[in-house]
C-alpha cells in the first residue's frame, strides 16, 4: 500500500491563492477591515478548515488525537487551578495575645536547649532549636562525650514524628478510642485487684531504659508490689555484645573503644563508623586520626582492617577489606587469635 492511501490528507490538492479573489473582496470592503493572512481575505478552503478546528471545545467535530505538548499544557492548567481552589479555603483561626509573655521568647529569634536522644541502651547530646515554642531543627551538643557536636539520621529524622500526621493523637484500647480519665480508671482497678497478691501478675514491658527519674519509678513500684517485674526488649540491641564482654571480662559491662590512640583498627562484621551506641563519636576519634599534621612520619596515621559479610560505610574506608560469609566469621576470629597469641 502507498503512503499516499494510508495518509490522503498529506496529499489531498489545495486549491491555489488567486489574486483575482483577493481584489474581489477588497472592492467590497467599506471602511477599515483587518485579516490575519492574505488566506483569510480571499476565504480560502484551508482558512475555513483552519476556523473550524482552532477552537476543539466549539468545533462540530474532534477526531485528531491531542498531541503531546497539548496534553502537558491542558494537565498543567488542571492542576493549577485545583491548587489554586484548595487555597481558597482559610480553616477559621484565633489569635489571642500572651496573657503573661513567657520567657525568654523573642520573635524571630530562637532558643537552643541541650538534651539527650536515648539509643540502643545509650544516650546521644543534642542540641534543639526552637522557634516560638516550636523544635525545627537538631544539631550535635559539641560538650556531650557521646556524640562532640555531631548527630546522625536518626536524630535528624526524630524532629519529623511531632508534625506526623499519622501520629497517634488518642488512646486506644482494642481498636476503640478511649480517654486518659478510663485508662487511669482501669488501671486502678487492675492495681487494687493484685494488691493482695503483691503484684505477682502485674508486668512491665519497655525497651532498653537509662533514665534515672524511671528507675527510680519502678523502684517505687516494687516498694508497693514486691511480685511485679520489669522485662526489658530491644529487637535490635546489643545482648550478643553483653554476653562477649562477660565472656571476656566476666561480668556485664559495656565495652568503650578509644580510637583516639587506635594505630592499627580490626572490625569483625562490625559498622561502628555509622551504627551503634557512640558510634558519632567512634567517627571523630577515627577521622582524627586519618589526618596527618604537617611534618609527621606517614606511619602516623592509623590504618583499619574490616572484615564483613556485607558492605557497610565502615567497609568503605578500609585501607584492607576481606569479604567472609557469616558462618566463617568465627572461624576467621579464632585463627587471628592463634596468631596473635592470645589466650582462649
Amino acid at each position: 500500500m502507498h503512503i499516499k492511501d494510508s495518509f490522503p490528507e498529506l496529499y489531498k490538492i489545495r486549491r491555489p491563492l488567486k489574486a483575482a479573489d483577493v481584489r474581489e473582496r477588497l472592492s467590497k470592503t467599506q471602511g477599515k477591515e483587518y485579516w490575519r493572512s492574505l488566506e483569510e481575505l480571499a476565504e480560502t478552503d484551508e482558512f475555513g478548515d483552519f476556523l473550524h478546528r482552532e477552537f476543539p471545545q466549539h468545533a462540530a467535530e474532534w477526531d485528531e488525537g491531542a498531541d503531546r505538548r497539548t496534553f502537558l499544557k491542558l494537565m498543567g492548567a488542571s492542576l493549577a487551578l485545583a491548587g489554586l481552589s484548595g487555597c481558597a479555603y482559610q480553616p477559621p483561626e484565633t489569635y489571642l495575645p500572651y496573657v503573661r509573655d513567657p520567657e525568654n521568647v523573642v520573635p524571630g529569634k530562637p532558643l537552643f536547649f541541650a538534651t539527650a536522644m536515648p539509643f540502643a541502651g545509650a544516650a546521644t547530646g543534642l542540641l534543639v532549636r526552637s522557634d516560638m515554642g516550636r523544635p525545627t531543627k537538631i544539631e550535635g551538643n559539641p560538650d556531650h562525650p557521646a556524640s562532640l557536636g555531631a548527630t546522625d539520621l536518626y536524630a535528624q529524622a526524630s524532629v519529623l514524628s511531632l508534625y506526623d500526621p499519622d501520629r497517634s493523637q488518642t488512646l486506644n484500647y482494642r481498636g476503640e478510642i478511649r480517654s486518659y480519665t478510663a485508662f487511669l480508671a482501669d488501671l486502678r482497678t487492675a492495681l487494687e485487684a493484685q494488691r493482695a497478691k503483691q503484684g505477682a501478675g502485674v508486668r512491665f514491658l519497655t525497651g532498653a531504659v537509662t533514665s534515672p527519674t524511671m528507675k527510680a519509678q519502678f523502684d517505687e513500684i516494687s516498694r508497693l508490689y514486691p511480685g511485679a517485674r520489669w522485662h526489658q526488649y530491644e529487637p535490635a540491641g546489643a545482648n550478643s555484645a553483653s554476653v562477649g564482654a562477660r565472656l571476656a571480662f566476666g561480668s556485664f559491662v559495656n565495652t568503650i573503644y578509644n580510637f583516639a590512640d587506635a594505630d592499627r583498627v580490626l572490625a569483625l562484621d562490625a559498622d561502628f563508623l555509622s551504627c551503634g551506641p557512640a558510634s558519632l563519636r567512634y567517627a571523630k576519634e577515627f577521622a582524627a586520626r586519618r589526618r596527618l599534621a604537617e611534618g609527621a612520619p606517614a606511619d602516623a596515621m592509623n590504618r583499619l582492617y574490616v572484615v564483613e559479610s556485607t558492605p557497610t560505610n565502615t567497609g568503605v574506608f578500609a585501607d584492607h577489606r576481606l569479604s567472609l560469609r557469616p558462618s566463617e566469621m568465627e572461624s576467621f576470629a579464632r585463627a587471628l587469635a592463634v596468631a596473635l597469641g592470645a589466650p582462649g
